[in-house]
C-alpha cells in the first residue's frame, strides 16, 4: 500500500526527527506548520502547509490537500510553566485542536493509522511504582489536565467511530534538533553560551525518565504499522527506564560542557508532578520495540550539537 503521512507539530524535536526518518525511508510526508519562521532541522523534501490546528478549516484543507493514509498529531502547547500563566490558550489549543483533527479525520474516513500524542503528564500524580496504561488519567495542572482531556477525546473517537487511533504517552524526549530554549538541555546550554543564570526549580528534585528522540521515532513508526492491523489497545507508554533528577541532569550537561554554569536553585514546591516513572512493557510485547540509547552515552554528542547550533 502506498503510504502518505500527514504530521502536525513537525518543527518540534520529535516531529522533525520523525519526519526526517520517514523521508529517509522513502515515504511522502506532508506537515502542517503554524509559524513559517519556526526554526527546525526539517528535511527540505517535506511538503509544508501553513495553518493552525485550532482552526478546523485549516485542518480540513490540510487533509484534503495531502490525502493522508497515516496521520500523526504532535502539535500542542507543551510548556508546563507557560500553561500556568496562560491556561485558556493551553486548554483551547490542546483540546479543541485535537477535536478538530479527529472530527476532520472522521469525516475524511480514509486514514489507516492515526497517532495522537498525549503525555505521561496526563496520568497526574503517580499511584504505585510505575504508570501503567490503565493508570487513572488525573491531570491537575493546566498542561496535565489538557493532556488528560486529549486522551479522553481520542479514546471516545476510537471507540465510538472505530477510528484506528493510538494515543502515545511518552516520557521526556531529548536529542538533537530541539530549538526550544525552555526545555532543559537546550536551556542549560543556552545559559552557558549567553553567560546568563539558569534557574533550577523545586530544588532540582523533580525526577523524570528521559528517552532519546531516535528511540521515540522508532516507537512511533512501529505503532503506525501496528495501528493498521490492531485497534484493540488504544494507548501505549513510551519510556526508557533512564531516569534523573533535574539537578543530576544539570550536572551531567555541565560536565560535558566542561566549565561551571551560573545557576540558582529555587527550593520551594513547584506546580508540577514531582516524580514520574513509566512501564513500557505493553509496547515492547505488542510491537517488539525497545530503546537502544541511554543518556550518559548520548549526552556528549547532543550537548556539542547545541553548543554549535542553538
Amino acid at each position: 500500500m502506498e503510504k502518505r503521512f500527514a504530521i502536525t507539530g513537525a518543527t518540534g524535536l520529535l516531529g522533525s526527527n520523525l519526519v526526517n526518518k520517514l523521508i529517509s525511508i522513502g515515504y511522502e510526508v506532508n506537515v502542517l506548520i503554524k509559524d513559517e519562521n519556526s526554526k527546525s532541522i526539517l528535511d527540505s523534501n517535506v511538503t509544508k502547509v501553513y495553518g493552525d490546528i485550532s482552526d478546523k478549516q485549516d485542518i480540513e484543507y490540510f487533509i484534503q490537500k495531502t490525502d493522508p493514509t497515516h496521520f500523526v498529531h504532535l502539535a500542542a502547547q507543551t510548556q508546563a510553566y507557560d500553561s500556568l500563566k496562560y491556561p485558556y490558550p493551553t486548554f483551547y489549543n490542546n483540546i479543541v485542536g485535537t477535536l478538530n483533527i479527529l472530527e476532520s479525520l472522521r469525516e475524511y474516513g480514509k486514514c489507516k493509522a492515526i497517532i495522537v500524542a498525549s503525555s505521561d503528564k496526563a496520568y497526574g500524580e503517580l499511584v504505585g511504582k510505575k504508570y501503567l496504561e490503565n493508570h487513572p488519567l488525573n491531570g491537575v495542572y493546566p498542561y496535565d489536565a489538557s493532556k488528560s482531556a486529549t486522551d479522553l477525546v481520542s479514546s471516545s473517537y476510537r471507540n465510538s467511530y472505530n477510528l484506528p487511533i493510538i494515543v502515545t504517552r511518552a516520557c521526556n524526549i531529548y536529542g538533537i534538533g530541539d530549538y526550544n530554549r525552555k526545555r532543559l538541555i537546550p536551556g542549560i546550554v543556552y545559559s552557558h553560551i549567553k553567560k546568563s543564570e539558569f534557574t533550577i526549580r523545586n530544588g532540582g528534585r523533580d525526577f523524570r525518565e528521559y528517552i532519546h528522540v531516535d528511540d521515540a521515532v522508532d516507537a512511533y513508526i512501529k505503532l503506525l504499522d501496528y495501528a493498521e492491523n490492531d485497534n484493540s489497545k488504544g494507548a501505549f507508554n513510551i519510556s526508557s527506564g533512564d531516569a534523573f533528577s533535574t539537578l543530576e541532569l544539570f550536572h551531567l550537561v555541565q560536565s560535558e560542557i566542561g566549565v561551571p554554569i551560573k545557576h540558582t536553585i529555587i527550593d520551594k514546591p513547584s506546580l508540577e508532578i514531582v516524580s514520574q516513572f513509566m512501564d513500557a512493557q505493553l509496547i515492547s510485547s505488542e510491537t517488539g520495540w525497545s530503546p537502544n540509547h541511554d543518556m550518559k552515552q548520548s549526552i556528549g554528542e547532543i550537548v556539542q550539537w547545541y553548543v554549535k547550533n542553538i
